[in-house]
């Protein structure tokens, strides 16, 4: 991962800025505010920066994710982003950390994730393995076209020259997670508002 992003990623981890503070910066990365340096970074490199926001603001109910827990990211498929997501393993996310683990499509252990990229390569299981969580409390995300439409939780697409994302409010209800109302009005679209 390129010097920038890290660097954003850490600061806006490191500091003790009030939430709106540090929601306001977060939200311009994920709004596609996308600084002269990010010309330099990767797809992959800007779409794990918005995983590693999304992982921050998301919130999960109290038993999922006991105070000071470890949130695990759970990867599905070839060639994930790039292996930007593996550069997260073990990031600050507030008083917890973030651990990175690489899954197979057919793992029965995926319910126990926390977040789950499945990665494009997974284009023909994604609909498997949506079933196979059923209301299991963990935020799905992908970069599947129509990942989002077709009941996945957060879909990350390339449009326009800059990262956007599509949320799915139905899969994130039943899995008895919530997303701030900040992060859906700057999605480009919201599926089940």
């Amino acid at each position: 991962m390129r010097l920038g992003l890290r660097m954003l990623i850490a600061g806006i981890a490191a500091v003790k800025w009030r939430w709106p503070a540090r929601a306001a910066i977060a939200l311009l990365l994920l709004a596609g505010w996308q600084p002269q340096w990010a010309d330099g970074l990767s797809e992959g490199q800007i779409k794990a920066a918005y995983l590693y926001n999304f992982a921050k603001f998301a919130e999960w109910p109290a038993e999922t994710l006991p105070p000071n827990g470890e949130i695990l990211l759970c990867i599905v498929g070839n060639n994930v982003l790039d292996g930007a997501l593996e550069a997260l393993n073990e990031r600050a996310i507030g008083e917890r950390r973030l651990r990175v683990a690489r899954q197979n499509y057919a793992d029965l252990s995926l319910a126990g994730c926390h977040l789950l990229y499945i990665g494009n390569s997974e284009q023909s299981h994604f609909l498997v393995i949506l079933t196979a969580l059923g209301n299991a409390p963990t935020l799905t995300l992908s970069d599947i076209d129509d990942f989002a439409e077709k009941g996945g939780g957060i879909g990350l697409l390339f449009r326009d020259n800059k990262v956007v994302f599509e949320v799915n409010l139905e899969p994130i209800r039943k899995a008895g997670l919530r997303l701030p109302g900040q992060l859906l009005n700057i999605a480009s679209y919201v599926y089940g508002r």
